[in-house]
């Protein structure tokens, strides 16, 4: 037995002593992230963006149902359940939050039909260790409406009045984001938005925002932060969502953001 564990301990040592180091073994090259819908991006050394293709098929299958809907038998409509209400956004805010999201069914479903979505899973090795985060960007199939140019101009003061009021306002119903399934044992809560910022990108403004929830299951929590980021690629609303674990959130929101800022958009014939 004593000479067994001898053989082990040596293999062991034989293998950590050969293995890569951690740097070594992610040490991709700096090269660009293309997104083709989007532009593309310069990527710091020990980055990597790998699209997740069955979100992709996921979306054009979704698409494809939509436009060739299967008829389904008629079932007996459930009893509809109270809606709890909930406060109202203020008045007046910025057409950007007003204007570019229709509320008519038909209209969103034409506008998603004519909308591209990808999902990339992140990594990013910074010498000490390899962190991971997801990004879902999608780009508006129609194009932003002429009164809409938070993007181009200086936003006027009392629009960012109206901003600083919806955070106000989350900030007073967060605690009402809330969601619990006693029977799965499962929880979530919302816990911050973080602030609105606005960015200066050679085309225009990038504007961002983010919030952080909890998620508990079987009593035990999960933080998680989504950090928010909308611009105008070629007079397209184009929105990305950055999203992983809480406290990866200072390590990615500087990462992302400069490669959006540093975004180069694709040159579209016309």
């Amino acid at each position: 037995m004593k000479k067994r564990s001898v053989v082990l301990l040596l293999t062991l040592a034989l293998v950590m002593t050969n293995l890569p180091a951690a740097s070594a073994a992610f040490e991709w090259p700096v090269s660009e992230w293309n997104i083709p819908f989007v532009g593309t991006m310069k990527t710091p050394d020990g980055f990597s963006a790998v699209e997740v293709k069955d979100f992709r098929l996921f979306i054009e299958q979704e698409k494809k149902d939509l436009l060739n809907p299967k008829k389904t038998a008629a079932t007996k409509p459930k009893a509809a359940k109270p809606d709890t209400p909930f406060p109202e956004l203020p008045a007046g805010l910025p057409p950007i939050l007003t204007e570019t999201v229709p509320t008519d069914p038909d209209a969103l479903t034409k506008r998603f039909l004519k909308s591209d979505f990808a999902l990339y899973h992140l990594s990013m090795d910074d010498g000490e260790a390899i962190h991971s985060a997801w990004f879902l960007i999608a780009r508006d199939g129609d194009e932003i409406p002429a009164n809409v140019n938070i993007f181009t101009a200086d936003v006027a003061p009392e629009q960012l009045a109206k901003l600083d009021e919806v955070k106000k306002w989350v900030d007073d119903n967060i605690h009402k984001a809330q969601y619990t399934d006693e029977k799965n044992k499962v929880s979530l809560k919302m816990l911050q938005m973080l602030p609105i910022q606005a960015y200066n990108r050679e085309t225009g403004k990038m504007w961002t925002t983010a919030g952080r929830a909890m998620i508990t299951v079987e009593g035990m929590p999960f933080a998680f932060f989504t950090r928010v980021f909308a611009l105008n690629i070629d007079n397209h609303l184009t929105v990305g969502i950055l999203g992983g674990f809480d406290g990866e959130r200072s390590f990615w929101d500087p990462v992302v953001r400069d490669l959006l800022l540093g975004l180069k958009e694709p040159v579209i014939p016309r």
